[in-house]
């Protein structure tokens, strides 16, 4: 009977946890505007790899207006600091304070990625060594591009698969 018992409770577990993994359905018009936000950081994330702070704060512009015409409450609502740190990408900060910006815009967009059906071609990536996320577009870019250190582009995992 105990082993009956412990084999429901897992079961139950593991039915639980895969539930949990389920994302949120979106309108046709809402997972466009959320796609755009992600097409425009992938221009955001290219800016990092041949660093220019003038790039960076034009993409960051860029994916900050497309955050604004998100009509999902709860997703803007999950974005709204991100445009705070968008904002603060400046040309004219050192590379270290645009990076810290970025991972925390990275971490919410992870968080939308995770949380909504946007389809596959998102997902999250981190890099240990560096201690920073981003999302990066799986279907263009196989390979993990790391924004954060120009001296190792390609560390990193891929830490969800849609």
């Amino acid at each position: 009977m105990f082993k009956t018992m412990m084999l429901s409770l897992v079961v139950m577990i593991t039915s639980f946890g895969s539930l949990a993994k389920e994302r949120i359905s979106l309108s046709k018009k809402e997972m466009k505007e959320i796609v755009e936000v992600l097409k425009l950081n992938e221009t955001l994330h290219a800016s990092f790899f041949k660093y220019d702070g003038k790039e960076v704060e034009a993409a960051a512009t860029k994916v900050k207006m497309a955050i604004d015409k998100i009509s999902n409450k709860d997703v803007a609502k999950l974005l709204t600091f991100s445009k705070t740190k968008l904002s603060e990408m400046k040309s004219t900060s050192k590379r270290e304070a645009n990076n810290e910006a970025y991972n925390l815009v990275s971490m919410a967009l992870i968080h939308v990625v995770n949380s909504y059906d946007v389809g596959k071609e998102y997902n999250a990536y981190s890099c240990p060594m560096v201690k920073k996320k981003w999302v990066q577009n799986s279907s263009k870019m196989a390979k993990v591009h790391n924004p954060y250190a120009p001296r190792m582009p390609h560390c990193g995992s891929q830490d969800s698969k849609y």
